[in-house]
């Protein structure tokens, strides 16, 4: 019978589960104001009040003034008019810079108010700039109204207030920021203010770097940038950025042996950018820069870590880390003291900004932000005779940092390289939570660009992390238990976080609540089984050397099976996949949208046991969904009162262009048509017991009324002449299959044969005729199909097994051994397709005279009579469990459970006889795998193929 299901969304179109916040470092580069927010309607100086604790400060007289002359290389430029309605208008946008031995720049700006939601806004004036090594000078504060012009400079009240990036989070630079509050400011106004700010981070010595923004997310009537510095000096300069128009050239001029570069665009309108945004998609900006290469970037920074003693205060604990047996384990016992030892707090003020602290320092404070706990992770490392370099990121931007001309300014972030054993291996001593070795930590952003502190550096890197799908895994595994249709029922969830995920929860963890923790639990599942409870606190394990952070919960299901006219319906579903994507509301967009995390791997299992008088015989079902977005799997497999699901979602892209975001909202449909969310059961499906227990219905008689049901519907649906294309190819494919599954494969080959000449480029049509081929004992004649689906794009994993299974009965094991092991490789991860492939693998190397696998014989390791269905089996063919113990697994099995696992113990049983050489009880193995009737099993027919096969041989 095909599948009975409940469909229902898939995704529900919300944010991502949001992981911790965890602070890492944040190079303390002050921008200038003259760089706008790219997510706010109006840049700093016309934002809301500080978000962040603040302070106010008193600065040094000197530090800060007012009503002071533009100066004089200012080249003047008008406000232009405007025409524009929008609440706020940019009128000018002027920035002007001088790259001299003291730089200086200077920015003039006039913001038109045409509505009063604006108000607020607009009149609260916000600059940054670091008193330590800064001046500034406010020139002028005027308000345009019509021809009036209200001078509000020497007025206009000044606060500074210290807003750190949150010095409860550790980070202390020096920032300030002057707030200005502009009086009596209406509609119709225009805000004017100039001011220039002189001095730069003496950190970065004599070479000159600065960039101004582009683009506002306001309209902006003129924007202007100019850029002077003496003839002799080398300036260069980039527009960077992803929308609009990139190719603006200045004008140039020469005077006075000073060289002038003047930047113009009139009317910039761009669409506010919202917050699917990727964090490394930029906006346009000016780049500015006289460091010639990305050697003299590193030359610098390397210069800022020079070779170091190690502590005195942990000398001896060096010592005892020396004599750990490996590198490994060596560097990963720095690391943790580092990460665990060292708490994240950040001074830097001045050069502090980019120069660490000493090592010995930061040992004596116990505290350091990521340069210094670099610089301590890197002197500990070498001090043990590992090649550790320091290496500079960027968090903002990881990817587009190659875009820039070489500055130490594209640089957010450093955390140390350790080259081992012919790896790189990326150590971030900010983070928090990781254990296991360094192989099994959290990964970093795929791609993200590197420059190693070291002389010879000449070129930017990329980051790569292997195995990163394996360091960023979740898994939801499930059992329900249904005693009877009326009672309650009982829900284990296991969820398990590997990786990144782990040391998120291994820090969340720490601090969570009983509360929270059961509000977790329960938060899944309530609006799917109303009335759920815990039945106890869940618990909470972490596996520190594997990385893994692992929650168990137990539940109590009101009545699960929910009864109607054809019979009774159970919800469930892979809530750890819900959510994982976040698409905008609306599709038409200039930017590209940050719709998900990647890699990302999500695993849901599940074991629903439904009471013991349940028949269920359904083929197993798989579905495959590959593109360049995800790859998804979904199989169930509902045999006797057990259903069986798996789901695996591997999320290959986080952004997507305007252009695909309606090809992944239609992926998504897709994944969601193949999805069940709730499994059915027809009343037919409840095994009676006959008159005081005579004429009760066997698991023979349900099959066979099952595949009588299916062939009449796939009767009546091919009849009536609808079908087309590949739905045809289906409906004839599984028509031919029941038909050999009733052991009637010549009339299914006329099926199969049709779905060949209507889908000649479609896989599964081929697949199906080398099935009934097979099934007939045709072996020789299907081996040409399976190859020919697989050339089509086929499952290979199943194809391979089902061409090495024809091979097997042709005697050709070797072939079959080959095709096996190929089903092996493709089947990692997917653990029960896995488990048969490795039964078959191991038969074939039995014939060959050949020792089990390597994989058949860890997947059977430490596999007894007492585990999970069919380990026993495993463990039967590896050699390490008799055919005792397998039996005695198959019979504590109940009802038609019972009669399906007997009829693969038989045949594998019988095998393993038949490789020995015991003929006569291979025989009798094989027919009580016959005799449960269970016709839709591969066991149960090859068990008769082998009987033909073995009285043939007895003719001869």
């Amino acid at each position: 019978m095909r599948r009975q299901i409940i469909r229902g969304k898939f995704m529900r179109f919300v944010s991502p589960r949001g992981l911790l916040a965890t602070l890492l470092c944040s190079l303390s580069f002050v921008v200038h104001a003259q760089l706008p927010a790219a997510a706010s309607a109006a840049a700093t100086e016309s934002a809301e009040a500080p978000s962040l604790p603040v302070r106010e400060i008193q600065v040094a007289s000197e530090a800060f003034t007012r009503g002071d002359k533009i100066p004089s290389w200012v080249e003047p430029i008008e406000v232009p008019a405007t025409r524009r309605t929008e609440a706020i208008v940019m009128r000018l946008w002027d920035t002007q810079f001088r790259a001299d031995s003291q730089p200086v720049f200077y920015v003039n700006r006039a913001a038109q108010i045409n509505d009063s939601s604006a108000l607020a806004s607009a009149g609260q004036l916000i600059i940054d700039f670091v008193p330590q090594y800064q001046k500034m000078h406010l020139h002028s504060l005027r308000v345009l109204r019509g021809k009036e012009v209200l001078d509000h400079t020497s007025r206009v009240q000044v606060r500074f207030l210290q807003r750190e990036l949150g010095m409860e989070n550790g980070v202390f630079s020096g920032s300030v920021q002057a707030v200005m509050l502009v009086p009596d400011l209406r509609v119709g106004d225009t805000v004017q203010y100039a001011y220039s700010v002189e001095g730069t981070n003496p950190v970065f010595g004599s070479t000159y770097a600065n960039e101004a923004g582009w683009d506002w997310p306001i309209p902006v009537e003129l924007r202007s940038v100019i850029l002077s510095h003496p003839v002799g000096q080398r300036v260069d300069w980039k527009m960077v950025g992803e929308i609009g128009n990139t190719d603006i050239r200045p004008d140039i001029s020469q005077a006075a042996g000073w060289r002038k570069l003047r930047f113009t665009e009139r009317g910039i309108r761009i669409e506010e950018p919202d917050r699917w945004v990727p964090a490394d998609f930029s906006l346009r900006r000016l780049q500015f820069t006289s460091w010639d290469s990305w050697n003299s970037v590193a030359r610098w920074a390397d210069g800022l870590f020079p070779p170091a003693p190690v502590p005195a205060a942990l000398q001896a604990r060096l010592e005892q880390w020396k004599k750990l047996p490996t590198d490994e384990q060596r560097a990963v016992a720095a690391l943790r003291w580092v990460q665990d030892e060292i708490r994240y707090f950040s001074v830097s003020m001045g050069e502090s900004s980019h120069r660490p602290h000493p090592p010995a320092d930061v040992v004596r404070d116990r505290y350091g932000d990521c340069k210094d706990k670099t610089y301590l992770l890197v002197t500990l490392l070498r001090a043990m005779g590992m090649n550790a370099v320091p290496i500079l990121t960027s968090l903002a931007e990881p990817r587009t940092v190659a875009r820039y001309l070489p500055s130490p300014l594209v640089f957010d972030h450093v955390l140390v390289r350790l080259r081992l054993d012919g790896a790189d291996y990326y150590l971030d001593p900010t983070m928090q939570g990781q254990s296991g070795s360094l192989s099994k930590q959290g990964s970093g952003v795929e791609g993200a660009a590197i420059l190693a502190v070291a002389p010879e550096t000449t070129a930017l890197e990329r980051m790569h992390w292997t195995d990163a799908v394996a360091r960023n895994t979740a898994i939801l595994d499930e059992v329900i238990e249904i005693p009877a249709l009326d009672a309650d029922g009982t829900l284990s969830a296991t969820w398990t976080w590997v990786g990144s995920d782990a040391e998120t929860m291994r820090v969340v963890s720490r601090s969570l609540p009983e509360e929270r923790l059961r509000k977790f639990a329960l938060g899944g599942y309530e609006r799917r089984y109303p009335g759920i409870d815990l039945v106890a606190v869940p618990v909470l394990e972490d596996d520190a050397a594997n990385n893994r952070v692992i929650a168990r919960a137990r539940f109590k299901l009101p009545k699960p099976a929910k009864a109607y006219p054809d019979g009774w319906v159970v919800k469930y579903g892979a809530s750890i996949m819900q959510g994982i994507y976040d698409l905008p509301r609306n599709f038409k967009r200039s930017y590209p949208a940050k719709v998900s995390r990647a890699p990302y791997r999500l695993r849901y299992t599940l074991r629903m046991v439904w009471p013991s008088n349940v028949s269920m015989m359904r083929d197993p079902l798989e579905r495959n969904l590959r593109n360049e977005f995800f790859t998804y799997s979904t199989k169930r497999v509902f045999r006797g009162n057990v259903l069986q699901v798996e789901r695996s979602l591997e999320v290959l892209k986080e952004t997507v262009t305007p252009d695909e975001l309606l090809a992944l909202n239609s992926a998504l449909q897709q994944l969601e048509s193949i999805t069940a969310q709730g499994e059915f059961v027809e009343r037919e499906a409840i095994k009676t017991s006959g008159f005081m227990g005579m004429g009760g219905s066997t698991l023979k008689d349900t099959v066979r009324r099952r595949l009588q049901e299916e062939l009449a519907a796939y009767d009546r649906v091919i009849a009536a002449g609808r079908l087309r294309g590949n739905d045809l190819v289906e409906a004839l494919c599984r028509r031919a299959e029941v038909r050999a599954e009733m052991d009637e494969p010549a009339k299914g080959m006329a099926d199969a044969e049709e779905a060949v000449r209507q889908g000649p480029s479609n896989p599964r049509a081929w697949e199906c005729r080398g099935h009934v081929a097979r099934d007939s004992r045709d072996f020789a004649r299907s081996i040409p199909d399976y190859t020919r689906a697989l050339t089509l794009g086929g499952n290979e994993g199943s194809l391979y097994q089902s061409r090495g299974i024809s091979r097997f009965f042709m005697g050709k094991y070797q072939e079959a051994l080959a095709d096996f092991t190929q089903s092996v490789l493709i089947s990692k991860d997917d653990a029960e397709s896995r488990h048969y492939v490795l039964l078959w693998q191991g038969l074939a190397a039995r014939r060959t005279g050949q020792a089990p696998s390597a994989e058949l014989l860890q997947a059977a390791r430490g596999k007894g009579s007492d585990d999970v269905w069919p380990n026993p089996l495993l463990a039967l063919v590896a050699g390490s469990l008799g055919e005792d113990g397998v039996l005695q697994a198959a019979q504590r099995k109940q009802g038609d459970d019972k009669d399906m696992a007997l009829t693969e113990a038989w045949f594998f049983i019988g095998q393993m006889r038949l490789a020995s050489g015991n003929v006569a009880a291979a025989r009798e193995a094989f027919e009580n795998a016959r005799k449960p009737g269970v016709s839709v099993y591969l066991e149960y027919q090859a068990a008769g193929w082998e009987l033909a096969r073995l009285e043939q041989a007895a003719s001869k």
